[in-house]
């Protein structure tokens, strides 16, 4: 039995309850993927992961071991993902309940792609894992995100808080493809402050919203009459938001669909500065509960990186 260093939770609880753990490497299977991990991201699902907001479709394993985002080397590989790989991935929490605390996770080939290839990754210094690592969950979610709306070039999408790292993809690959995007932004009272340019041009043909409650509400406010209209917020985790039908706008709640997501897409993007990650800093894998007291502190511009 070959050991690692991970972060987990025991129980689920406060920031003390995400602590140090040795935890067994689990080993590959045919077509799996063993990863050394150079640098994890956090998520505010992580939080959810720790405390026990986060919904399990299966009885949750003790111990819990938060992260959905991976980046680093190929231990263990495939004729597609052969040892020395530079890859990130994705570990479908939700399915796998394999987590990116660690030192090492072991994931199915179809939740990895290689990193992009714009970094010499052999020189590689953490910020550039760290970039890499914040790509998969922020970067699926506004691939779902984005195929929900059915965003085509011309039209105007409102993000109502584009400083968030969904927000942030979901900006500059709507550009990409010749959308317009204006925002909402703010923090507590200021939460539902109108971009000036929204101001201007009046309602739009979608809105998105990332942080939900009276947030949601203003963002669907912006909507014409029979646009469109998603969150990624569900109402358990954050209740208040926008989940009812009106002025012929439907609402939709927005999950990882891994049938429209890339994660090789969300890798060439990186590596052709179309997507480009925000780092707010980066900490050593042992501080993974001063991670999750900072994100849930907000005021956070970038992701938050673990660095075993």
């Amino acid at each position: 039995m070959t050991m690692m260093n991970a972060m987990a939770v025991h129980e689920f609880g406060g920031f003390e309850n995400l602590v140090p753990a040795r935890i067994e490497i689990r080993e590959p299977g045919e077509g799996d993927v063993l990863i050394r991990v150079k640098a994890a991201a956090v998520n505010p699902a992580d939080l959810g992961m720790r405390d026990g907001r986060y919904v399990w479709p299966d009885p949750v394993r003790m111990p819990v071991v938060p992260g959905y985002d991976v980046a680093g080397v190929v231990e263990h590989g495939t004729a597609r993902f052969p040892a020395g790989t530079a890859v990130i991935a994705y570990t479908a929490h939700t399915k796998t309940q394999v987590g990116a605390y660690a030192e090492f996770v072991t994931l199915p080939e179809s939740l990895v792609a290689e990193a992009p290839g714009s970094v010499d990754w052999a020189t590689a210094g953490d910020e550039d894992w760290g970039r890499a690592a914040a790509l998969p969950l922020a970067g699926l979610t506004a691939q779902s995100a984005l195929a929900r709306l059915a965003m085509v070039a011309g039209e105007r999408l409102l993000v109502n808080r584009v400083s968030s790292a969904v927000g942030r993809f979901v900006e500059q690959l709507a550009k990409a493809r010749g959308v317009e995007v204006v925002s909402l932004e703010g923090e507590g009272a200021d939460a539902g402050l109108v971009d000036t340019r929204l101001v201007d041009t009046g309602f739009v043909d979608a809105a998105l919203d990332v942080a939900g409650a009276e947030a949601a509400l203003a963002a669907f406010a912006r909507v014409k009459d029979g646009g469109r209209y998603a969150t990624i917020v569900p109402e358990f985790w954050i209740p208040g938001g926008q989940f009812t039908a009106a002025r012929g706008i439907e609402p939709v709640t927005v999950f990882v669909d891994e049938t429209v997501g890339s994660l090789a897409e969300l890798s060439r993007s990186a590596a052709q500065g179309i997507l480009r990650p925000r780092i707010a800093a980066l900490l050593p894998l042992t501080d993974a509960a001063e991670a999750h007291r900072r994100m849930a502190a907000g005021g956070a511009r970038g992701k938050l990186i673990l660095v075993p």
